[in-house]
């Protein structure tokens, strides 16, 4: 069963084409981006059928209010963007500026890296087109958010243009990442100085079992 405060729809074993719509009524906005719920309305729904959504509606994170008042904690007033915003979701709650390479991305996952793999499109005005160096050296964030992002230099991405420099980025900002143990466990700057949080309100389309959320903090390297 999915809840929200206000309704109650049961969704187990319905048709791919329905569940899509029923979600879509439930969770998007008119604009196409995901409400601010608690993440106590997708904890209650089956999981199974919240990755069917997420996969055709090209997600990957969903911004609960719990997740959104923690990065704003940890924001703290700084200067902020999102990279690899895609539908730009999170940033557009948390007010702060998404960025998104999306040519590039969607270039790769179609044909590179999961070929029938669903990318994610932009769908908002709002994401500025440019790539992550771009926007580090141009925009000079204080601290640089991204969620599900992958790592250039490990084995499944290596050679992927489109995926950031993390070194990169902590070289010249706080970065926060949300992402999980599985897929984003081997990325190379784990090795420097980092704390690993789990907070209330991670949602997200891992396939795991208890979930295995987690997000990252880097400071800025001296």
């Amino acid at each position: 069963m999915y809840y929200t405060q206000h309704q109650q729809i049961g969704l187990t074993n319905r048709p791919t084409h329905s569940l899509l719509c029923c979600l879509d009524d439930l969770l998007l906005d008119t604009n196409n981006r995901i409400k601010l719920l608690p993440a106590a309305a997708y904890q209650a729904s089956a999981r199974q059928e919240l990755r069917i959504w997420m996969h055709h509606r090209n997600r990957y994170c969903i911004p609960t209010v719990e997740l959104v008042d923690w990065l704003k904690a940890k924001i703290d007033g700084r200067s902020a963007i999102e990279i690899a915003a895609g539908n730009d979701d999170l940033a557009y709650h948390l007010g702060i500026r998404s960025i998104s390479n999306q040519h590039a991305i969607s270039t790769a996952y179609t044909t590179v890296l999961f070929p029938g793999q669903i990318p994610t499109r932009v769908i908002t005005s709002d994401v500025h087109h440019m790539d992550v160096t771009q926007a580090i050296y141009e925009l000079r964030p204080e601290v640089a958010i991204g969620a599900w992002i992958p790592d250039k230099f490990t084995d499944n991405y290596r050679g992927l243009d489109y995926a950031p420099n993390d070194y990169q980025i902590i070289q010249n900002a706080d970065y926060i990442h949300i992402g999980t143990e599985k897929i984003h466990g081997k990325c190379r700057i784990l090795g420097f100085p980092h704390e690993a949080f789990k907070p209330q309100g991670l949602v997200s389309r891992t396939s795991e079992s208890p979930p295995d959320d987690v997000i990252h903090v880097w400071k800025k390297l001296a």
